[in-house]
């Protein structure tokens, strides 16, 4: 997988997670949204972060150091072994990772964006990795990864099936989700260069 990221800026895999762990992550995430966990995720920071449905529809539950189940914990060491890995193998000098779960219901989408805030450069890798066990191609909500210096220009269309695992540089790449028709369900991050 590092090998393509090196070539491409971006790569995905479907064997970075067992079959298994990434059920159990789906079911947790399912659950954590059915108690009414999540929350409306919203667009920009600061005093210009706001919601807009028809731009993000997506529902957000943020995973932290301290409050987790072990299931949680077990995700987020594997994610602290792949940025010392990450570290080892392109000198990102990468510090943490934020990640959140995601669930988008039928209809919803995201369009096209850069990862990275206005005046930002801290996020460096965008990680994705989908729970979703019987998407079907008519299901609708690929994520979408555009050329940088040509964002109509389309490179790959992922399909978030159960395991699948993407890397890309989240400075480069516009991408979006295309509008899902079941519910979708993810956990979505960034490893970061900057302390906190």
């Amino acid at each position: 997988m590092f090998d393509d990221l090196a070539v491409n800026n971006w790569a995905s895999s479907a064997s970075v997670f067992s079959k298994d762990f990434c059920q159990k992550l789906a079911q947790e995430c399912q659950r954590l949204h059915d108690e009414g966990q999540f929350h409306q995720a919203s667009i920009g920071r600061g005093v210009t972060k706001s919601t807009h449905t028809e731009i993000r529809g997506d529902f957000t539950l943020w995973l932290d150091e301290e409050n987790n189940s072990p299931l949680q914990q077990s995700f987020l060491s594997h994610l602290q072994t792949l940025l010392e890995q990450l570290n080892q193998s392109f000198y990102l000098g990468l510090k943490r990772f934020e990640t959140h779960f995601a669930l988008y219901p039928p209809g919803a989408g995201y369009d096209k964006h850069i990862d990275n805030h206005r005046g930002s450069g801290t996020r460096k890798i965008t990680f994705i990795l989908y729970l979703n066990e019987h998407w079907q191609k008519g299901h609708g909500g690929e994520l979408s990864l555009y050329q940088p210096d040509q964002e109509n220009v389309l490179i790959t269309q992922i399909e978030p099936t159960l395991g699948t695992f993407v890397l890309f540089r989240s400075d480069l790449f516009p991408h979006q989700v295309e509008k899902s028709f079941q519910p979708r369900l993810s956990i979505t991050g960034w490893f970061r260069d900057d302390a906190s």
